[in-house]
């Protein structure tokens, strides 16, 4: 098997009987007990539409999936105070930081002003691939990738390990190889950043150690090591997996926890859209009035506004001239109306509010203590466009922020496996690959 970037750069061959230790690590067979699993346990994705209001999660008939795990032990919010629970004393000055903290952080999961990260696990694609085939159309996962919510990411030996075990997926749903390498290289492999980490960077988080080496409590496992790893450095992000018992110290608790979070993304999106349209629809008769007296005052001039100012002064004519119930009713109507613009407004932005609660208990949280090397790869995971030294120095935080010539020697050591320079001076996390036979 080979795999090559789409750069055109020449292949790199993957023997299993050499082992580089670039590319080859110990493998846990397919067949272990822990991965025994049918597709049809885990769907990629559930069925029926993403609801967002009143009734939305788990308070109507159609939602998306409810927060089922218990904040206490994905590490989501530590007692804290909140103006519902503090309600009747001042709140000290740690306690108002570590509120506004959380809003400001509830507030920076909008997909919609840039993609979250998200790492991609073998035992996700197989499940994303059986969705697929069942349903003929690529899992929300890449739909989202292909909007631009989400960016995913995939650690090389992650792929190595996906390519290798393409057998053993094709046995399973009834096609060939051939036809598994087609979806992925055509509907996947597109929008995946591919990322070759050396092992000095494996090892920077601990808890990616703790996936490998076992916690005392679970045993590690070396084939997730690689997923962790990435993971760890671009978190806070979203882990595709559906395997919560070695995925526990990345804060993986529950089988659809990352499908919560990919559904939480769809739904952010869609509770923004309505709340747009909540607040652009009484604004529309004013554009459209707008829009009408700039065409008539191109037409006819100054007598535009003479027609405008006798057709208001008519309607307040009319207006008083009315019996005092109808009066009444109509400014009952327009309270009424006025109600349901409001009501339909606090729907949709509640739903969003859930929505990022939700995201927030799907992620993988942010590392105890960011490092520089971790703080370049995610602030190029959020980038829409590649990053020079310089301007990743300027969005460094300057707890973590190296110097302008260190981040460059950073970068051009590492280049063609962590990053791609797609411009002179401009790097971009990972690269595009495409499996070949």
């Amino acid at each position: 098997m080979a795999m090559k970037p789409e750069d055109g750069r020449d292949a790199c061959e993957v023997r299993t009987d050499a082992e580089p230790a670039h590319v080859i690590i110990p493998r846990v067979t397919f067949d272990a007990p822990e991965r025994a699993e049918t597709f049809a346990e885990i769907p990629e994705e559930p069925d029926g539409p993403v609801v967002i209001g009143q009734d939305h999660w788990g308070r109507g008939s159609e939602t998306i999936r409810r927060l089922s795990y218990p904040t206490d032990t994905v590490g989501l919010m530590p007692e804290r105070w909140t103006p519902q629970s503090g309600a009747g004393r001042i709140p000290s000055q740690e306690e108002l930081s570590a509120f506004l903290a959380d809003a400001a952080e509830l507030n920076s999961l909008d997909p919609r002003r840039r993609p979250l990260p998200a790492v991609l696990d073998t035992d996700f694609i197989r499940t994303g691939l059986h969705a697929q085939l069942s349903k003929g159309v690529p899992p929300r996962s890449v739909q989202s990738a292909q909007d631009g919510a989400l960016r995913l990411f995939m650690e090389y030996d992650t792929l190595i390990e996906t390519d290798e075990k393409l057998p053993k997926f094709a046995d399973h749903l009834g096609v060939t190889v051939p036809e598994l390498r087609r979806i992925l290289n055509q509907d996947w492999l597109p929008h995946i950043d591919v990322v070759q980490l050396p092992a000095g960077l494996r090892e920077l988080d601990p808890r990616a150690l703790r996936v490998r080496d076992g916690d005392g409590v679970r045993q590690g496992d070396e084939d997730d090591f690689p997923a962790a790893a990435l993971a760890s450095l671009l978190s806070p992000c979203l882990l595709l997996t559906h395997n919560y018992k070695h995925f526990t110290a990345l804060g993986i608790r529950t089988r659809t926890q990352s499908v919560d979070g990919v559904m939480a993304v769809l739904a952010i999106n869609i509770g923004q859209v309505q709340l747009q349209a909540v607040i652009w629809l009484p604004e529309f008769p004013l554009r459209v009035a707008g829009a009408t007296m700039e065409w008539a005052t191109e037409k006819i001039g100054g007598w535009a506004w003479v027609i405008l100012a006798v057709v208001v002064g008519g309607g307040i004519y009319w207006y008083c001239k009315q019996p005092p119930e109808r009066r009444d009713k109509i400014k009952t109507v327009a309270g009424q109306i006025g109600s349901h613009v409001i009501e339909e407004y606090s729907k949709a932005a509640d739903g969003v509010q859930q929505a990022r609660l939700q995201l927030r208990a799907s992620m993988v949280p942010k590392p105890e203590h960011r490092t520089p090397t971790s703080a370049i790869l995610r602030e190029l995971a959020l980038s829409p466009e590649s990053l020079s030294a310089a301007q990743l120095a300027e969005l460094l935080d300057p707890s973590v922020r190296p110097s302008v010539a260190e981040i460059r020697d950073f970068l051009r050591a590492n280049d063609e496996a962590v990053f791609n320079q797609v411009r002179r001076g401009g790097y971009a996390l990972g690269r595009h690959y495409q499996l070949r036979d």
